[in-house]
């Protein structure tokens, strides 16, 4: 007879706060803020929601969002802005190509998070691919 395999557990994700983070000056040269794990996060651990003012499409396409750099599509006719004090920790994830986190929307709870990718050390930065459509209705090419 076959040996019978025991079960693993599937782990599940933690959920991490803004305690468990510092914002402090980027490792990139000359962009600002980042932001620093402070504790030990495992592929799949949710950094935290991303947070903002809530948007109609309309809204985004014009003055004052329209530039926003905090500005994040969650679905149709819904957008969070996180700029000034209508946003948290998160919006000082900044861009790489080489991401150590993801942003994940939900269209039904029309709200987004930030996922890690893979494990994440302490003090070491978060990123996540901003895609490239954010450079290219800011007009920027990044690539």
């Amino acid at each position: 007879m076959g040996k019978n395999k025991p079960k693993t557990r599937k782990r599940k994700p933690v959920w991490f706060s803004e305690e468990d983070f510092e914002v402090k000056p980027s490792t990139i040269a000359g962009i600002g803020l980042g932001l620093f794990a402070l504790k030990r996060l495992r592929k799949g651990d949710i950094i935290g929601h991303y947070t903002g003012k809530r948007l109609t499409e309309e809204q985004a396409n014009n003055e004052p969002y329209v530039n926003s750099r905090y500005l994040v599509w969650i679905c149709t006719d819904w957008y969070l802005d996180a700029q000034g004090h209508d946003g948290n920790y998160t919006k000082y994830i900044n861009h790489s190509n080489t991401p150590n986190a993801e942003l994940v929307t939900s269209t039904r709870w029309k709200s987004a998070k930030i996922r890690a990718l893979k494990r994440i050390e302490p003090e070491e930065e978060l990123f996540f691919d901003y895609g490239d459509e954010y450079w290219d209705v800011l007009g920027e090419d990044v690539k």
